[in-house]
Order: C-alpha cells, then structure tokens, then sequence
C-alpha cells in the first residue's frame, strides 16, 4: 500500500512539473503603456522597446533624439500629445500608428518625422491630427489622412 502511494505521489509530481512547463512555454500577454501627460525622452543611442501598445493621452509627450531607436510590437496611438522622432532615430511599429482619436472625434495628436531616420510602421497609419515629416516614413498599409500633412521627406505606402 506504501508503495502505491509514492507511485501516486510520483506521477502528481510529474504532472504538476509537466503542467509547469506547459503554461511557461505559454506567450506573455501583450502590455500596455500609457503616457498619460508625461514627457518619455529618449537620448541618442537610448533603446526603448514596448512589448504591445504605447499610447499617449493627456498631452503625453514622447521625443526620440539622435540615433534612439523605439520598437513597438503591438500599436501606437498618438491621441492626444506629440511623438516627436529627430536625427537618425529610428522607429520600427509592428501594428498600426494612430494620430487623433477614433473616428469622428476631435484630432490632438502630433508625429513629428525629422531629421535622417526612418519611422516603419508595418500596420496601417491613421491621421485626423498632424504630421510633419522631413525624413523617411514607410507604411506597410493604408495611410489615411483627415488630418494635416506637411512633407518635405519621403513616405512610401505599401508592404515592400
């Protein structure tokens, strides 16, 4: 009877281990970043990486200087505030980048493009704020614009 009690016991143990591994080989939930009327600055060659959707609100600021680079894997939403992206910085966006709000509401948010960088978005871009753009911007997508456009650089639309 002891016996097959430590058999039963070693087989609970294997399972729960066995469980264990399963559920950690299991993908993190995406996060979220929300700059709600904070300034996020980026020095030159600083590395920002946001595991999911970064959203400014509340006039969040975010400036990348230099030779920054930020990487969004998820979206990036602009409704209210200023993403600014100066010098060679670089920015890469896997999903899709937002200015404004939804539809049909009231635009405040700003992208800012200079310098000699690139800002990739691979998703879509939806504009009904601003963009100012003096350098590289490439949207895999559509780029819908009812907001204010003002370009001076290059922006290519479609996957390459």
């Amino acid at each position: 009877m002891i016996t097959t009690l430590m058999k039963m016991a070693a087989v609970r143990v294997i399972l729960s281990v066995g469980l264990m591994l399963a559920l950690s080989s299991l993908a993190a939930e995406a996060q979220i970043m929300t700059n709600n009327g904070g300034t996020v600055y980026l020095s030159p060659r600083a590395v920002m990486q946001v595991s999911g959707t970064y959203t400014s609100v509340a006039n969040g600021q975010l400036t990348a200087e230099d030779s920054a680079s930020l990487s969004v894997t998820g979206s990036m939403h602009v409704t209210s505030g200023r993403a600014t992206f100066n010098g060679r910085s670089i920015a890469v966006v896997d999903s899709n980048l937002t200015t404004g709000g939804v539809p049909c509401t009231v635009a405040y948010g700003f992208l800012v493009r200079a310098g000699t960088g690139t800002l990739t978005i691979k998703g879509g871009l939806t504009s009904e704020g601003e963009i100012q753009n003096s350098a590289t911007i490439v949207v895999w997508r559509d780029f819908v614009n009812r907001g204010t456009l003002t370009n001076s650089g290059t922006i290519e639309v479609g996957q390459p």
